[in-house]
């Protein structure tokens, strides 16, 4: 027996954006442009930002390419929002702009911005 299961448009695109901007974070977080992520992976800049704006589906095996050029277990990527209950996180925008920022730093004040978070995130 053969169960069809009518396409959710909606939840599809849901999950276009949020891995588009786990994408977009890891990207910004490792320092990396639109331009030079799609020379590591293939592709242009104008196709990376599709991606990580959700316009478009990553195929898996781009997916794959991406996630070994930012160094980044494909896990994290995908990370537990697939499991039927994907829903946008209402921090990723501000998340975003901390990693964007935090990519355009100099690896010196990277590093201190990133011990400042940890430290901060202890209890």
């Amino acid at each position: 027996m053969t169960i069809k299961r009518k396409s959710d448009g909606a939840a599809e695109a849901r999950n276009n954006r949020l891995l588009g901007q786990r994408i977009a974070l890891a990207r910004s977080a490792k320092g990396l442009t639109l331009a030079e992520l799609a020379a590591l992976v293939g592709g242009g800049h104008q196709l990376i930002q599709r991606y990580e704006t959700g316009e478009v589906a990553v195929p898996f095996g781009r997916l794959v390419l991406i996630a070994h050029a930012l160094e980044t277990p494909l896990s994290t990527l995908i990370g537990d929002g697939f499991d039927g209950v994907a829903a946008e996180e209402p921090e990723t925008r501000v998340v975003l702009q901390i990693a964007r920022i935090t990519g355009r730093l100099p690896p010196a004040k990277r590093a201190v911005l990133v011990a400042l978070a940890k430290e901060l995130g202890r209890p």
